[in-house]
């Protein structure tokens, strides 16, 4: 019996050419929350976790040139409006496509919601525009969100130094 290729590549190439397509309105213009972001999400994946999104995001100071005016902000976890969910949604996008591209795993599958533990409509949003699920109301999805959890534990844990 051989051990799994952690460092396998993508096997959806549909869904990586549709991920190559998006436009990321938010991540790719802060690099210190991205890679703090980064960094929380794969030490959740080494200690085989799931974090909230409040959790993720607490104390993250974030700096968008396309968010008011460019000035440092924080998410209010106690009251999240609409960009901060846009905009959270935006990294954990690019961040997927990151590990997806690189490892074949989504890594905002570890992040989940503090009132069912489950991801987000975001999450799964991103999932059908990749062509991955088509209703996450489904079994089917449900067993693809926890081979995600699991593919993204394993390779964190294979690569304890990595955050991507």
């Amino acid at each position: 019996m051989t051990a799994p290729d952690l460092g396998a590549r993508p096997v959806h190439d549909d869904a990586l050419a549709a991920f190559r397509r998006i436009h990321w309105s938010y991540a790719d213009r802060d690099p210190a929350a991205l890679g703090e972001l980064r960094h929380r999400i794969a030490d959740t994946g080494r200690r085989r976790q799931l974090i909230r999104y409040s959790d993720l995001v607490h104390g993250v100071t974030f700096r968008l040139p396309n968010v008011g005016s460019g000035d440092p902000f924080q998410i209010d976890i106690g009251d999240w409006r609409d960009i901060d969910r846009d905009l959270l949604g935006d990294f954990l996008g690019f961040l997927s496509f990151e590990t997806y591209e690189r490892h074949g795993f989504m890594a905002s599958a570890l992040v989940v919601s503090k009132a069912d533990d489950n991801p987000s409509d975001g999450f799964w949003n991103l999932m059908k525009l990749l062509g991955l699920v088509k209703n996450p109301r489904s079994d089917k999805a449900t067993f693809f969100w926890l081979d995600q959890v699991q593919r993204a534990h394993d390779w964190y844990a294979a690569h304890p130094e990595a955050d991507v």
